[in-house]
């Protein structure tokens, strides 16, 4: 047996950890010197240490590591939770490497303010469109961004090309929140289409009409997909200097996708309903 610094060697944990785990009855020395107060551990506990270890590094609670310790979690059982885990940190990874794009976006929006030229901002009339279309509120642009991609795979399968337009989506929130994004995302339609379209057990595409539109206010942004709040920002910079009002939601064409998961380069029409008078759009 081995004394805890020997052991802590070993295992190559602290021995902080070790008597942590002593205190707390997840892992105990095999035995304590009752003069001395030496606790002395054995390598045939080395398995049940690295269990715990495990478990901790895939996020578990400490009260949630003992109780698959005292059910004898399976090393293939662990190994799923790790595939789980896994997938996890991939996507939380990707989240923040987005809010990294961002950022350096608006820096450089920043660099960029009051060097612009006149931005390509097209007025035009919108007539009334069908919408085939699904409204949710996500957690972030990245739900935003999967749901848009889910849409663009199981559509096409179900809707004759000849029927189907660009990708819209609708923004409903009063107030942009990157955390409830509540918008409407689906097909502008050309042809005939199904009045409903299952994406999965819980989101069902339906047909609904987009109001027509007297005035909407339009630039095609082209860039990274994390980039596209400039469209917005220069679009919303046009509408101000020119002295009209944004009156109703407003709407992003998706004329050009991003053709892999790895790409992000999009070409999107900002569409802003505006008028003089500022009175609002009804319908």
């Amino acid at each position: 047996m081995f004394r805890i610094g020997d052991f802590s060697k070993i295992a190559q944990v602290s021995g902080r950890l070790l008597r942590y785990y002593d205190e707390i009855d997840l892992l105990s020395p095999e035995f304590t010197d009752p003069q001395t107060g030496y606790r002395y551990y054995s390598a045939r506990q080395l398995p049940r240490l690295n269990r715990i270890l495990v478990l901790k590094e895939l996020g578990l609670s400490l009260e949630q590591v003992a109780r698959l310790l005292a059910r004898d979690t399976s090393t293939d059982e662990m190994r799923g939770m790790l595939v789980l885990r896994k997938a996890q940190i991939e996507q939380s990874v990707q989240e923040e490497m987005e809010r990294l794009r961002v950022v350096e976006a608006r820096l450089q929006q920043i660099d960029a303010y009051g060097q612009v030229l006149e931005p390509d901002v097209v007025l035009k009339s919108i007539p009334t469109q069908p919408f085939l279309a699904l409204r949710e509120v996500l957690p972030g642009i990245g739900a935003r961004r999967r749901l848009v991609q889910s849409i663009s795979s199981v559509v096409p399968r179900v809707v004759e090309s000849h029927s189907l337009g660009p990708i819209a989506i609708v923004t409903h929130s009063p107030v942009y929140d990157p955390e409830a994004l509540d918008v409407e995302i689906g097909y502008l339609l050309t042809g005939k289409a199904p009045e409903s379209v299952r994406l999965s057990e819980e989101r069902v595409l339906t047909m609904r009409t987009l109001p027509a539109v007297e005035t909407m206010a339009t630039f095609v942004y082209e860039g990274r997909i994390s980039d596209l709040h400039r469209g917005h920002g220069t679009l919303g910079t046009w509408v101000e200097q020119k002295n009209w009002h944004i009156i109703g939601m407003g709407r992003e064409i998706l004329i050009q996708r991003p053709r892999s998961e790895t790409e992000d380069d999009v070409l999107v029409e900002v569409q802003f309903p505006v008028s003089k008078s500022g009175e609002q759009l009804r319908g």
